[in-house]
């Protein structure tokens, strides 16, 4: 089984890497080649956050730079194996929690397979914070061993990297704040089972890499904020009726998805298959036996779920924004590993675990065949990778491209050598750098999709005039027309 078991997720992994990595994905935009941008332009310490934001640490252009300048990889291909390498890694941290294969095995579908509506738990960063927090758990545990209580300097190591490991996924993502505090408050409790709270704690060195991490992580996490040029305020809450209409509009997306109305049918099926699924544990709870390892786990799990659910509906950010539903991929990973947990421990007859387990097959197939799907026959209705389609600008040569936001950093990520992309003036320019390297290209582009109704005769950006040099023509999927600039 054990075999089997690496044969799977060896396959899981790599079928995952082919449809969704930045190298493949048919739907990867802007926000996605951000990063591929990164870690060609990568320079400390302006780039400690994503371009433009004072969130989203650069963990990925950061640890991309191994790939890039060591082994001259593009930033594309670079940023696609950090990233999936990162997942791998958490992805191996969650099952080492897991007894059973067969759970294991689920879990990466789970990771590597998310649904539709929850893609973005491996586009974006939730998937890395997430990935961080679990390698972290899993040296938790090991750290506790019998074998290694004589071994003062591994001792150090582990909580020197579990130190490293929780700041940095708070860099990554504020919202860690949340799961590193409940983990660090249930570690505590659990101790204080065992152990009574005398004056010998303070000989402990976990009090000081505690402490010494909070001051070391809100440091670098202020100077990192401080930096940036475009600061949020993301801490806000919202007003009693702010709230309810979060909520209700929550609750629509809710509706649609149970009744067929989100355009996404395999995650309808998906949602009800889920439902029946916590029935069952309900109805079979008392046949579930947990460690008090397992219940520590499942606590914080469940209590991680619950805090950033809350915390996200009462947050003005997540109203201000439209409640998207990328803010809940936290969520679905803690939920649906506490899920499996349970599922884990239970104890029945034969015959009863075969169901639970065909059911619970079942419900992550569809979820992650429901994205296939939706990606082939729904929108965008091909799997022709998104940079083959934008790749089609590097037949111009040498380049600058003006356009709207999802239209401008997507274009470049291909071969930021040979194409210079913008967003226009009017949009949202993360890097002005670059919009200054547009100008320096001989030859200017711009994209009207999404921006105007027309090529105007001349158009002025930036503070520079430009005017129309030719007719417009169509390329990667684009209608574009050539500019020039007036000296």
């Amino acid at each position: 089984m054990k075999k089997i078991f690496y044969i799977a997720i060896g396959l899981i992994f790599l079928l995952s890497f082919r449809f969704y990595s930045s190298l493949f994905y048919p739907i990867l935009n802007s926000d996605n080649a951000v990063s591929v941008l990164m870690i060609h332009y990568f320079k400390l310490p302006h780039d400690l956050y994503f371009w433009g934001q004072d969130r989203m640490g650069s963990l990925i252009p950061l640890i991309g730079q191994i790939f890039f300048k060591v082994f001259k990889f593009s930033a594309l291909t670079s940023e696609a194996i950090t990233h999936y390498l990162i997942l791998l890694l958490g992805c191996i941290a969650f099952s080492s929690f897991l007894k059973s294969y067969f759970y294991k095995i689920i879990f990466a579908i789970i990771w590597f397979f998310p649904p539709m509506r929850l893609i973005d738990s491996i586009q974006l960063y939730s998937g890395v914070e997430y990935s961080l927090i679990a390698i972290s758990c899993y040296l938790f545990v090991y750290y506790q061993k019998e074998k290694i209580k004589n071994n003062m300097f591994l001792r150090h190591i582990i909580l020197a990297s579990i130190t490293i490991l929780l700041i940095a996924s708070i860099w990554v993502s504020d919202m860690a704040l949340i799961s590193v505090f409940l983990l660090l408050i249930i570690q505590l409790y659990f101790y204080l089972k065992i152990n009574k709270l005398t004056y010998s704690i303070f000989r402990k060195p976990e009090l000081y890499y505690t402490l010494g991490g909070v001051v070391i992580g809100y440091l670098f996490i202020h100077y990192a904020k401080n930096l940036s040029q475009n600061k949020q305020d993301y801490t806000t809450f919202s007003d009693f009726n702010t709230i309810k209409q979060t909520l209700i509009i929550f609750g629509n997306s809710i509706s649609d998805i149970f009744t067929f109305r989100a355009g996404e049918p395999f995650t309808s099926v998906y949602s009800y298959l889920v439902v029946i699924i916590c029935v069952v544990i309900i109805f079979q709870f008392k046949n579930i036996r947990l460690n008090n390892a397992t219940k520590k786990w499942i606590l914080f799990f469940l209590l991680d779920a619950a805090f950033l659910f809350i915390i996200i509906i009462i947050s003005n950010w997540t109203f201000l924004n439209g409640v998207p539903r990328r803010y809940f991929t936290c969520t679905y990973i803690s939920i649906s590993f506490a899920i499996l947990l349970f599922s884990d421990h239970l104890i029945t007859t034969t015959n009863h675990t075969n169901i639970i387990k065909t059911i619970i097959l079942a419900t992550v197939f569809t979820g992650g065949i429901g994205t296939l799907y939706n990606i082939k026959y729904i929108s965008p209705k091909t799997w022709t990778p998104k940079v083959k389609v934008v790749g089609e600008f590097k037949k111009l040569g040498q380049i600058g491209i003006i356009s709207e936001y999802w239209n401008s950093y997507i274009t470049s990520c291909p071969n930021p050598d040979m194409i210079k992309a913008t967003p226009n003036d009017q949009s949202f320019v993360r890097n002005y750098e670059i919009a200054e390297e547009v100008f320096q290209q001989k030859n200017i582009y711009i994209i009207k999709d999404m921006w105007l109704k027309t090529f105007p005769d001349s158009l002025t950006q930036f503070g520079r005039l430009l005017i129309k040099d030719g007719a417009e023509f169509r390329i990667g999927d684009c209608d574009v027309c050539k500019y020039k600039k007036v000296e």
